[in-house]
């Protein structure tokens, strides 16, 4: 699982395909534990793609790894 630059500096990019039946159980989960994690401001849902949006003043460095360990449970 990688943490993929966009052009939004307080925004990343994770590929994930949610098209399964599961997926959007699977996508409801993501998303509630993403926005669990202090710094990040919201999440979306796309088609094959989660994208996080952190907050402004809230470093990558500080929840990258909470972010990973979210996906590493999948």
């Amino acid at each position: 699982m990688d943490l993929i630059d966009t052009p939004n500096p307080n925004a990343k990019k994770v590929v994930i395909d949610l098209s399964a039946p599961e997926g959007k159980e699977l996508g409801n989960k993501l998303s509630s534990e993403l926005n669990g994690i202090h710094g990040v401001s919201s999440v979306f849902l796309g088609p094959g793609f989660v994208t996080i949006i952190k907050e402004e003043n809230t470093e990558w460095d500080s929840i990258n790894q909470d972010i990973i360990n979210i996906f590493d449970k999948l």
